[in-house]
């Protein structure tokens, strides 16, 4: 029978190293520490955020206004109320509302956007003589919106149809005479 461990070493033979002793840290410094670190990464994640994710709330409006202010070129130019009528319905898949054709309602071309990833029918109307852009989408916010607003010389209405939402532009010196025409609310 075995009393003594022979593999442990002599405890005489490696002293312990004196204790060295450090004055402890203020508890202020680890408070501030701890909420400068805080700080910095909320604040990193919140600017992080804001500039990978921007801000859309008007997307729709402010996209309709770019493609109201360039000249792109037309899918069809000058077509038909019944033409208009298809192109829209083969465009969003089903019929979206549009103007009802009168005399002073002259279509001058139309194309298709994506906007927010989801198609849109563009059209543009002469009434009288002003050039007036017609844009409808199927909605995809859940709130009902009304906007009436001017930028610079062009009139902007916005509303919802049922589950379209539909925008206008127009300049805004005429709008009178082409909001009734356009069927704007």
């Amino acid at each position: 029978m075995k009393l003594v461990d022979t593999d442990d070493d002599d405890p005489s033979a490696h002293p312990e190293p004196p204790v060295r002793s450090t004055p402890p840290r203020p508890a202020k410094r680890q408070v501030t520490v701890s909420l400068l670190l805080t700080v910095m990464i909320l604040g990193g994640t919140v600017i992080a955020v804001f500039t990978i994710f921007p801000e859309r709330h008007n997307e729709l409006i402010t996209s309709t206004v770019a493609a109201h202010r360039t000249n792109a070129e037309w899918e069809i130019t000058s077509p038909p109320d019944a033409e208009i009528r298809m192109w829209a319905r083969a465009v969003l898949g089903e019929a979206p509302p549009l103007p009802e054709p009168s005399a002073s309602l002259t279509p001058v071309g139309v194309r298709s956007l994506t906007i927010l990833a989801r198609r849109a029918a563009f059209v543009r109307y002469r009434v009288g003589d002003s050039d007036v852009s017609y844009l409808v989408q199927r909605a995809r916010d859940i709130p009902k919106r009304r906007v009436r607003t001017i930028d610079g010389a062009d009139a902007i209405e916005a509303w919802r149809r049922g589950p379209w939402t539909c925008v206008v532009v127009g300049p805004a010196a005429t709008a009178d005479r082409w909001r009734p025409v356009l069927g704007v609310p």
